[in-house]
């Protein structure tokens, strides 16, 4: 037994000896030499996905279509994911060759760019936008209604959503990386490709099922940021005939400290209509005014309240219609001095 345990033992060395034997000595100062290379040359520049070689554009296409749900012919795609700058590179890079066919002129391709494409695209996420959003807000004025409109229809949020698509790698551009416009306006181009083939209808509800529900969970009330609002406040309230706002602290914590807060209630008629709390008493106040007007806009609690999905296949949406002014609300021309900032400009 003893016999057993010492060859044992003598075949485990012997194993250890012969793995060591194979690590030769010029490896470590070799990998070390190679890293120090390596980081010396800096990261690799970054490559498109087309230059991989298991690229397959027309697979990549179609999956494409099948990820949206939506019948768009392949030839269509194409169009709606090439763009004109990519058209006029390589027309200019065939020319330079001398590559260019007798039958084309000047060495011009036979490829359709999304111009066109861009252009209706556009006009439909526009209209219907602002169409939804004034059937879903009617209290809204229509300066809150252009401020969701253009935070909604901003080239951030169109890449945003283009991205999480998988549109980036289908793009033929003369740019690379991708710029954000450059995603924004192929959204739009696929929105416009979607009203080609299945129709204007097909391509609203394609726009409420991945524009409108940008919205959810969102505090619509922060994409419309009043300058003045106690003063919209006091002139919408004159104009309907009720008491003009009376702000009250309603309770206070920490005033003779850096961490104060105070939380600041809009009365009017002894009726509470708006309150929020603020750092001092004069941001309290303004944002107790903000709070009251989102009341009286209906846009508190309004990203829950949208009718998307199902229910939003629904709706009669007259784009004819127009929401009610500030001016109009407030009684007379603000000017200046209540001007309104959009989300999306800053």
């Amino acid at each position: 037994m003893a016999a057993c345990r010492k060859a044992l033992t003598l075949c485990r060395l012997s194993s250890r000896i012969e793995s060591a034997r194979f690590f030769h000595r010029w490896q470590r100062p070799t990998f070390q030499q190679l890293y120090k290379l390596r980081k010396m040359a800096g990261p690799e520049a970054e490559k498109p996905r087309s230059a991989q070689t298991n690229w397959n554009r027309d697979g990549e296409l179609y999956a494409f279509g099948e990820r949206l749900g939506e019948l768009l012919g392949a030839r269509t795609l194409d169009r709606a994911f090439t763009h004109e700058s990519y058209v006029a590179r390589e027309e200019e890079e065939r020319r330079r060759l001398g590559i260019a066919r007798e039958e084309e002129e000047g060495g011009k391709l036979d490829v359709d760019h999304n111009g066109a494409l861009i252009e209706r695209g556009t006009a439909i996420v526009s209209t219907y936008t602002k169409a939804y959003l004034r059937h879903q807000l009617p209290n809204l004025p229509e300066e809150g209604i252009c401020a969701i409109h253009d935070y909604l229809t901003s080239d951030n949020m169109l890449e945003y959503i283009g991205s999480n698509l998988g549109m980036k790698d289908l793009i033929l551009s003369e740019d690379f990386p991708v710029r954000t416009h450059t995603v924004g306006q192929t959204f739009r181009a696929v929105v416009g490709a979607l009203a080609n083939d299945q129709g204007e209808e097909r391509a609203q509800l394609f726009v409420q099922d991945f524009v409108l529900t940008q919205l959810v969970n969102q505090d619509v009330s922060e994409m419309w940021t009043l300058v003045n609002p106690m003063g919209v406040l006091t002139m919408i309230l004159q104009q309907r005939g009720m008491v003009l706002p009376e702000p009250r602290i309603l309770r206070s914590t920490g005033s003779s400290t850096v961490v104060a807060c105070y939380v600041v209630g809009i009365y009017s008629n002894k009726q509470l209509i708006g309150q929020a709390p603020g750092e001092t008493e004069i941001t309290a106040e303004e944002m107790a005014a903000r709070d009251a007007l989102a009341g009286i806009f209906g846009i508190r609690n309004a990203a829950a309240t949208l009718k998307l999905g199902t229910a939003g296949r629904h709706l009669t949406i007259d784009p004819a219609a127009r929401n009610p002014s500030l001016d109009s609300l407030c009684g007379r021309p603000l000017g200046g001095d209540s001007a309104t900032v959009s989300m999306a400009a800053t």
